[in-house]
This record gives C-alpha cells, sequence and structure tokens, in this order.
C-alpha cells in the first residue's frame, strides 16, 4: 500500500500540472479545451524526437519542447480562439472547435512519432528507493520539477500584479476591464503557459513511466477533466487537490481491483462526490435563475 501511495502521489503530481493549465484556460474564458490532452501527448512527441532521435540533453530537449509547445498555444489563441471570442461566438461552439482541434492533433502527432509505443530515455531506468517507495531516479527527479513548479504557479497566482490580475479575469473578465487589466492580454499569457505546464507534463509522463504512444493525450484527458471538476471548476488549486486524489485513488484501487479499470474507478469517485458537493472541493457556490 506504500509503494502505491508513492506511485499515487507521483501520477498526481504530473496530472496536477497539465490539469492547472485546463483549469487556468476555464477560468479566464469559460472553454472546456477538449484539445488540451494533445498539448500533454505533445510535449511527450517532442521529447523523444529531441532527446532520443536528435539525441540532444534531457535538459536542452526539454527547454526546447516547453518553448515550441508554448507557441503552438500562442499560435491557437492567435489564430483560432481569439477571434472566435471577438465574434462572440457561444462557448459550445468553442468546445466543438478545441474537440476537431484535438482529433487533428492526435494525427499530427501520430505522423511524429509512428502509431507504436515509443521511450523518449533510450537507457533502461535505475531504481531508487526513499522512504521504502522505490521509483526510478527519473521519476522521483519528475516529481521534484512538478512541485517546483506548482509551488512556482501558486507564488505567481498570489504574489505577482499579473497572478491577480489573472485571477480577477477568471472572477469576473467585465469587471476587471474597468480596472485597467486587458483581458486578452491576459488570456494569451494562460494559452501560453498551460500548454507549455501541459508539454513539460507531458515530457515528464513519458520519462517517468518508460513509453507513450500517440493516444496518450485521449487516455488522459478525462482524467484531467475529473481532477478539475472535483476539485473546482476555474480555481487553480482545486486542479491541484483533484489531481492529487484522483493519482491516488487510480493507484491504490490496483490493490483491490484490476488495473485495467483503475482509470474507472476514478470517475466513480467523481460522480459520487459531485452528487454531494456539486461545485466540487474548492468550488463556489453559485446561485442559478
Amino acid at each position: 500500500m506504500w509503494q502505491q501511495f508513492g506511485s499515487g502521489i507521483r501520477f498526481g503530481l504530473l496530472l496536477a500540472l497539465a490539469s492547472i493549465g485546463l483549469n487556468l484556460i476555464f477560468g479566464t474564458t469559460g472553454l472546456s479545451n477538449f484539445a488540451h490532452g494533445e498539448q500533454f501527448a505533445l510535449g511527450a512527441a517532442f521529447g523523444f524526437i529531441t532527446i532520443n532521435q536528435m539525441g540532444m540533453p534531457v535538459w536542452l530537449g526539454a527547454i526546447l519542447t516547453i518553448a515550441v509547445c508554448a507557441l503552438t498555444g500562442l499560435a491557437q489563441d492567435a489564430g483560432v480562439w481569439r477571434p472566435l471570442r471577438r465574434k462572440g461566438t457561444p462557448v459550445m461552439q468553442l468546445m466543438i472547435v478545441s474537440i476537431g482541434l484535438s482529433i487533428a492533433l492526435q494525427y499530427v502527432i501520430q505522423l511524429l512519432i509512428g502509431g507504436g509505443s515509443e521511450r523518449i530515455l533510450s537507457n533502461n531506468p535505475r531504481p531508487l528507493n526513499i522512504a521504502g517507495i522505490t521509483l526510478s531516479t527519473a521519476s522521483w527527479l519528475s516529481m521534484v520539477v512538478a512541485l517546483v513548479c506548482l509551488v512556482g504557479i501558486a507564488w505567481f497566482l498570489t504574489r505577482t500584479r499579473l497572478g491577480r490580475a489573472t485571477r480577477a479575469v477568471s472572477d469576473n473578465p467585465a469587471l476587471a476591464a474597468t480596472t485597467g487589466i486587458d483581458p486578452d492580454k491576459i488570456v494569451r499569457i494562460v494559452w501560453i503557459m498551460a500548454t507549455g505546464f501541459a508539454a513539460l507534463a507531458g515530457l515528464m509522463w513519458g520519462i517517468s513511466f518508460g513509453s507513450f504512444n500517440w493516444q496518450l493525450g485521449v487516455q488522459l484527458l478525462l482524467l484531467m477533466f475529473a481532477a478539475v471538476t472535483l476539485g473546482g471548476l476555474g480555481t487553480a488549486f482545486g486542479a491541484l487537490v483533484g489531481s492529487i486524489l484522483i493519482g491516488l485513488v487510480v493507484e491504490l484501487s490496483n490493490l483491490v481491483i484490476q488495473s485495467d479499470l483503475r482509470y474507472a474507478s476514478a470517475l466513480v469517485i467523481l460522480i459520487l462526490v459531485l452528487l454531494i458537493r456539486p461545485q466540487g472541493i474548492l468550488g463556489r457556490r453559485e446561485r442559478i435563475g
């Protein structure tokens, strides 16, 4: 159980790094971005290309991967989402566009890496035991990096002027605009951050879990939505709490059910929690009607 607990924390931290970006996008634009899973998989794919195929050092491949994927977020906002926002396109239509973008990105990733499973690091992982939990050295490093990034995001949102502006736009874009905040600028920064952190999470996922395939984003997208809904839609810290809980449930459920059903167990927990607290753990109750 202790070993599975450690694996659950690893799962949760990497899921949180991707889910926070998904929640920030929802908070600032109201969009449930179904293409966010592919941004996660794109990070693993570019990591495979730069580190495995091109032979770059891990740190250099990681920097290049994050930069390229962050630019894809900027390009998406400039070329797709901002024009649609200016036209007043309803959220439902925006969501359908994101589904189409998700399908397109899936096959772009398949074109880049092929249809089989790939490994970012070609050498065998080295096990490291800490406090009775045995994981690969790369997994421990990935957990540390994810934790540092999550603390950095928390500091950014609570201690910086730009972070407070992001929270203001998330709370009320019209009111934030009256105080001199440019919502379009904030949304652009959120897209860059969200896609960059999703890429980093996907890269570290591919390194920590050994292998990945072009369907990685599809496999984890529902868990990302489960995490942000469980923690509270639109709240960055809710995504962290929800992701850790989802990670623990997924890994600890292996002790009592077949591993093929472990993702289903997380979705069952989500349904049960929302029946009791529809706004999520850290979400706010809202008056409707």
